[in-house]
Parts: structure tokens; sequence; C-alpha cells
């Protein structure tokens, strides 16, 4: 559910206000997590480990309240629930954009996100989603891509408009390798600095791993 934010009342009111006068007050980074317990619990039961980190983060962005907040007019809003857009590849060599809602139920939200990818229409809008959310002012949600062949340490994003880098933050998970003994992956985020600081960054990967490392 959206909420609008009381301005007057709001901690974050003077870094809105300094923020939002930048011609781009997103920025990115890329960070590390160890995904291990999810990675060889997946290999040995056959489950899948996308949904696996699909859920972590998704998790990990609804207990961080931060990621919830969005540009509402000339004001700001708040979002209680965070789904994610998803581009999932189809045959072809292109991709189909989904929408997943949250549900901490892990075993229902596997059961439902299995449903969704398994369901995609064979031609559609691969941004249909997006379009749709944005024209509709729900935006809600965050972008979850992967490359999961392409280990990466570093990465850039579209720049959407003057004063809006995106419309919701945007995540990119990379192929897990083996660092000391470990599996580990990289998390690329692009989020908006009127909103989200350092620390809550932090927040969501020690949380993201916490979760990935519950699967065991």
């Amino acid at each position: 559910m959206k909420h609008p934010i009381d301005l007057s009342k709001w901690e974050r009111r003077d870094n809105w206000r300094f923020m939002k006068e930048f011609v781009n007050s997103w920025y990115s980074i890329t960070t590390e997590v160890d995904c291990t317990e999810a990675l060889e619990t997946s290999k040995r039961e056959g489950t899948s480990f996308f949904i696996k980190y699909l859920y972590a983060m998704l998790r990990a962005t609804n207990e961080v309240r931060e990621f919830g907040y969005r540009p509402d007019g000339e004001g700001v809003c708040w979002f209680d629930s965070i789904g994610a857009t998803v581009p999932v590849a189809v045959e072809g060599g292109t991709f189909y954009t989904v929408l997943i809602p949250y549900i901490e139920d892990y075993e229902i939200f596997y059961s439902k996100v299995k449903e969704i990818i398994t369901n995609i229409p064979e031609d559609g809008d691969p941004y249909g989603v997006n379009r749709d959310l944005i024209e509709r002012g729900e935006t809600g949600v965050v972008n979850i891509s992967a490359t999961p062949k392409l280990h990466f340490t570093g990465i850039t994003y579209t720049f959407h408009k003057p004063g809006l880098g995106s419309d919701w933050p945007l995540m990119n998970v990379g192929k897990a390798v083996r660092k000391e003994g470990r599996w580990v992956m990289p998390i690329g985020l692009y989020v908006d600095h009127c909103f989200v600081d350092g620390g809550n960054l932090a927040e969501f990967a020690d949380k993201v791993q916490r979760y990935l490392q519950a699967f065991s």
C-alpha cells in the first residue's frame, strides 16, 4: 500500500530537499555476498538457486524501510510492501519482465514464483509490466536482473531522465564464484540518495547474506 509522507515530520526531509535538486541524485555500488548454503542446498536438492536469492533480496528490501520511499509529485510517498520486476530469459535470446510479489513465507513464495515464470506469454512486450506500473503510479517495486554467466566487480546504470535516475531501485546479480572455499556472488545496487544512504545499503547486504546462509 502507498502512504503519503508528512514532510514536516519526516526525519529525512533535509536530505531530500538538498538531494532532489541534483541533476541525478542516484548512485550505484557493487558488493559481494556469501551464498554458499543457498547454492549448495539448491544443487543437493535440485531446487532453484535463483528463487532463493530472489527471496533473500526481496525480504531484505522489505525489511530496510528506506527502500520503500519514492518521489510522488512534489512530495514523497512510502510503500509498505515491495515486489520485484524481474526479466526472465525466453526462447530466442530475448526476455520478458514479470512482476513478483513479496511473500514472507518462503514455501508459498517459491511456489508462486515457479507458477509465474512457467506461464510467460510467448509473444509479449518485454517492458509491458514496467510501463503499466509507471502509468498507474505503482512504483513500489525494485528491479532484480541477473547475469548468471558473468561475474562482475562493478556496474553502471542507465540514466532515465534529468532529476530521476530510475523509477525504482535497480539490482543486478552476477555469477557465483569460489573464493577461499566459499561461494560468493556480486550484487550491484542503484538507489536514490534522497532516500537511501550507505548505512542502509550495508544493512541490506548483511540481511541478504544472512537469509542466503539460512538455506542449509
